[in-house]
């Protein structure tokens, strides 16, 4: 009975809750926050992102909410979000928010970048060729977006035969040489956020030898070159073994006389007087020609210049000639018209140079310019007037050693006139050890010090004050420092010195000027540039060892604007990633201006970009945090970000870890950096290669190894005392 009371009494007390009136309500949880994450805050069109939502509790617990909230685009033209996956449309930015039980997040914003090539074709039109000519490889990318794009000059290219092959001939992008018989492999590559996307194809050098050329067009004797127009000719060789080739880019063009025509080295001639012409195609001793022939059907009129010129006798008027087409263009037709005076005695003008000379008083001598059998006319009249005094200006003008200066000679006549005569006085330097002066009035400073400029005209002095002072030349400056060019167009271009004392002073008649790529833009001894072919350029003007340069692009449409690949890019402290410039053209062509942007890095605490060829575009990190790197061309500029992270690389990873190859090929390596926060890199071109026997195998500083000998050597990849080796055995 005493147990049962016991039991009783547990029961009891078990019970107890379930036995009282009064309930404790339990406390719910609710949502205050959600906050919503990136894995990029940049990708590219076509990719897609990953959103995290994560909802904070009223009792401080937290939980994915990924796949419950709600989620929203600003703009669901440039990117959609389902389940956290954001799907990138067109390039642009779109705020993204996630609701959940009346909480919003705060909105984070999405950057849509350019599509990026996630595939590439490599074709040409000749998979065969002989030694000594070229063809064009192309590389076709299909970009994340699904469009497709000629990447040809924003690839790399590489051939796995150098000695077969020469790729990237003469500056080209994809050109390819043929330099010995045998057979090679021309690979065209990209990394991106994707990884390395690359494709190949296959060319073969036969050993045959040129037999023949032929020139196109051949009529246009009977379909005459408009003036002032441009026409392409193309060279055809014929080779031992009966195969044709199109060897436009790498004959010797001519054309002659050079008065009626001009060429570029690829062949585009400009029409630049009537009458005709001869072009040729030289390679080696096997020549081709054509006849061709100027017309100016298209002239309108001619309009002569200075109308109705009143000069003193024994001086001399230079007239010019413009000519006017039905197109409404006009061109300067005064060394191309024939020049006559009604008055050969008195008042007498060059056939050819438009200058004519007043011998004696005329009254009105009539000027006549005819061209293409239209003409213009004008008057001259030549007085009796007499020199009376000479001022030449400018006056009290300082210049730097090795500057030059124009000055003007200026006469007041008997009857008050006066009148340029630049051209027809003597001139002299009181101290040539100072300057010189030359037949134009141009002076030449030699040497620090005073100097008189002197002119001399019928007996009739005048002079300007000269002073040459000591600075020197610290820099130069060219300008346009960066420009885009039409096929034989023309530019021309300036140079300002900046000197010691802080003053500058511009120098272009007194610098050496030179091209990276006179196949690409030629120029000529005063800053004239001329634009060959398709391609990149960098015009220098130096002097003594002080030098600057400009950057110019050569293409046949409008630059629209500047893509720089990739669009956002991760490196550790102290290491490097390369970024690359592609400009985009108006007809959809594209070209790499990796090396003629200038590159510019904010802020820099966080990263460093190179402006220094052969490393343009590397950028380097150098404190944790997020820089923005951008590509300036012109009035253009395209910009990618770059994170800087503070993970320590702790190995190395050397590809292909073993390799056999045969003497005399080649092997490249690729140097991989594991880092502290799990991430990779490629260090490539970043680690010190070396090999353990030099006697097998060299390496270049890019990973490439070439043999010397048959053997086994180790290939080691070392990076801020962290080494990764590979093994190399040659047979």
């Amino acid at each position: 009975m005493k147990k049962f009371h016991v039991f009783v009494a547990i029961l009891c007390l078990g019970l107890l809750p379930a036995c009282s009136t009064k309930s404790t309500p339990v406390a719910q949880r609710t949502l205050t926050s959600i906050q919503i994450t990136l894995a990029q805050a940049s990708v590219a069109d076509g990719l897609t992102d990953q959103l995290t939502a994560t909802g904070k509790y009223s009792d401080s617990t937290s939980q994915d909410l990924t796949a419950t909230v709600a989620w929203t685009s600003s703009a669901t033209n440039v990117a959609t979000v389902s389940a956290g996956v954001v799907t990138t449309l067109s390039q642009g930015t779109a705020k993204i928010t996630g609701s959940l039980s009346g909480v919003t997040s705060s909105p984070v914003t999405v950057t849509v970048g350019a599509p990026i090539v996630k595939s590439l074709v490599v074709s040409s039109t000749s998979q065969s060729i002989a030694q000594g000519t070229t063809v064009q490889f192309t590389a076709t990318g299909t970009l994340t977006d699904n469009s497709m794009q000629n990447v040809t000059g924003s690839v790399t290219w590489s051939a796995s035969n150098s000695s077969v092959v020469s790729i990237n001939w003469n500056g080209a992008s994809g050109l390819a040489m043929g330099v010995t018989a045998g057979s090679s492999k021309i690979t065209a590559s990209v990394t991106n956020a994707l990884g390395t996307v690359s494709a190949s194809a296959t060319l073969t050098v036969s050993n045959a030898t040129l037999t023949s050329l032929n020139v196109t067009p051949t009529d246009l004797t009977t379909n005459p070159i408009p003036l002032g127009t441009v026409q392409q000719f193309t060279a055809t060789g014929t080779f031992s073994d009966n195969s044709t080739q199109d060897i436009t880019g790498t004959v010797a063009w001519s054309a002659s006389p050079t008065s009626v025509a001009s060429i570029t080295t690829s062949g585009l001639a400009t029409a630049k007087d009537i009458g005709t012409f001869t072009v040729t195609a030289t390679s080696g001793a096997i020549t081709g020609s054509v006849s061709a022939a100027v017309s100016a059907a298209d002239l309108v009129s001619i309009a002569v210049l200075p109308a109705n010129a009143i000069i003193a006798q024994n001086t001399t008027q230079q007239f010019s000639a413009t000519g006017t087409f039905n197109d409404g263009s006009t061109h300067n037709l005064t060394t191309e018209v024939t020049w006559s005076s009604s008055d050969t005695t008195d008042a007498p003008i060059g056939s050819a140079s438009g200058l004519a000379k007043g011998l004696a008083p005329e009254s009105g001598a009539t000027i006549t310019a005819t061209f293409g059998g239209k003409s213009g006319s004008t008057t001259l009249e030549v007085t009796n007037a007499t020199i009376m005094s000479m001022s030449v200006s400018p006056t009290g003008r300082t210049i730097a050693p090795g500057t030059e200066l124009a000055f003007t000679a200026t006469g007041t006549f008997s009857d008050s006139s006066t009148q340029v005569l630049t051209t027809e006085a003597t001139w002299t330097s009181s101290n040539t050890a100072v300057a010189t002066v030359g037949a134009g009035g141009v002076a030449t400073a030699i040497g620090s010090g005073v100097t008189n400029i002197g002119a001399t005209f019928g007996g009739v002095p005048g002079s300007a004050s000269l002073t040459v002072s000591s600075v020197t030349l610290k820099s130069i400056a060219v300008t346009p420092a960066t420009a885009v060019m039409a096929p034989a167009s023309t530019l021309s271009f300036g140079a300002t010195g900046t000197y010691s004392d802080g003053s500058t002073q511009p120098i272009g008649n007194a610098v050496t000027w030179s091209s990276s790529a006179s196949n690409v833009v030629s120029v000529t001894s005063y800053g004239l540039a001329t634009g060959e072919s398709a391609g990149t350029a960098t015009i220098k003007a130096q002097q003594g060892s002080v030098s600057g340069t400009a950057a110019v692009v050569v293409a046949s449409s409008t630059l629209e604007s500047i893509q720089v690949s990739p669009p956002s890019a991760t490196v550790a402290e102290q290491t490097a990633t390369q970024f690359t410039a592609v400009g985009v053209f108006a007809d959809n062509s594209t070209q790499n201006l990796t090396g003629s942007v200038t590159w510019t890095s904010s802020p820099a605490p966080v990263a460093t970009v190179s402006n220094a060829s052969p490393t343009k575009g590397l950028a380097t990190g150098i404190t944790p945090g997020n820089a923005t790197v951008t590509a300036l061309f012109a009035t253009l500029s395209g910009p990618a970000s770059l994170t800087v992270t503070n993970a320590t690389l702790t190995s190395i990873t050397v590809t292909p870890d073993t390799a056999t190859i045969a003497l005399d090929e080649t092997q490249q390596f690729t140097a991989t950096g594991n880092f502290s926060d799990g991430s990779t890199e490629d260090l490539t071109d970043q680690v010190t290669w070396t090999s353990s026997e030099v006697s097998v195998a060299t390496m270049k500083a890019d990973g490439l190894a070439s043999t010397a000998g048959t053997g086994t050597t180790t290939i080691t990849a070392a990076m801020n005392g962290v080494k990764g080796t590979a093994t190399l055995t040659v047979n």
